[in-house]
């Protein structure tokens, strides 16, 4: 009888954790369920289709570039090949209407440094014999172009042509001198605000580029001189490197 007693005294004791067991189970399993709900949820969110990167809808990003200009048909050839030179930097944009075709625009800065050649006869700007001669253009030009894709490409730039126009405006003109006096010292002449120079050209681009390097190519079809002033063109054309950043 006694053993009896004692399994009935047990019995509440067992029901009463079977409660707790259950209900534990309950809580579990609603927030399990929980959990799920916002698993979903965070999914559809995060597959919403992304439209900006290299090859996507659209893309933007700075890039820097070196170029050597040198006359082609110019009837005076006197600047030096090698030593000028080019610097650009600048923001583009492409937007992408279908794997092969894209357009977009550039925002530039650009410094153009002309070294002139001290050889007699010189005539460019004047006469004078000089140690050192050049002449500085700052620019700001903006451009357009069309972009042409080769290949399949995932999300990168991948293989492509650019066909393109810009304009420069001239923001600063300079004309620089170097020479030695009687003293053995360097004299160092600078000449701003050139009116014999244009304020702005314009002209056309082509850009051959895989991914970030580009080989670049400018061809000016405007004047550098005012006509007015008879002095033989600075190279026309400009041919370089470039290097995206991105």
């Amino acid at each position: 009888m006694q053993v009896t007693a004692c399994q009935l005294n047990f019995n509440p004791l067992v029901n009463f954790m079977k409660r707790i067991i259950l209900l534990a189970l309950l809580l579990v399993t609603a927030s399990a369920y929980t959990q799920e709900i916002l698993l979903e949820q965070n999914v559809k969110s995060d597959s919403i289709r992304p439209t900006r990167g290299p090859n996507l809808k659209n893309f933007t990003h700075f890039y820097i570039g070196v170029g050597f200009p040198f006359h082609i048909n110019e009837e005076v050839t006197y600047t030096k090949f090698g030593t000028s030179t080019a610097l650009d930097f600048g923001f583009r944009y492409k937007r992408k209407f279908s794997n092969f075709f894209a357009t977009g625009f550039d925002l530039g800065i650009g410094s153009s440094t002309y070294n002139l050649s001290q050889d007699v006869p010189k005539t460019v700007p004047d006469t004078i014999i000089n140690e050192k001669e050049k002449f500085r253009i700052l620019s700001f030009s903006p451009s357009a172009y069309l972009r042409f894709n080769f290949g399949r490409r995932g999300n990168y730039v991948g293989n492509y042509l650019d066909l393109g126009a810009y304009g420069s405006w001239n923001m600063r003109k300079l004309h620089f001198t170097i020479n030695k006096n009687e003293m053995d010292e360097k004299v160092r002449v600078e000449t701003t605000r050139l009116d014999y120079m244009e304020s702005f050209a314009y002209g056309f681009l082509a850009r051959a580029g895989t991914n970030r390097y580009v080989l670049t190519a400018k061809y000016r079809m405007s004047d550098i001189f005012k006509s007015s002033y008879s002095i033989p063109e600075l190279p026309r054309l400009t041919v370089g490197v470039e290097v995206g950043l991105f």
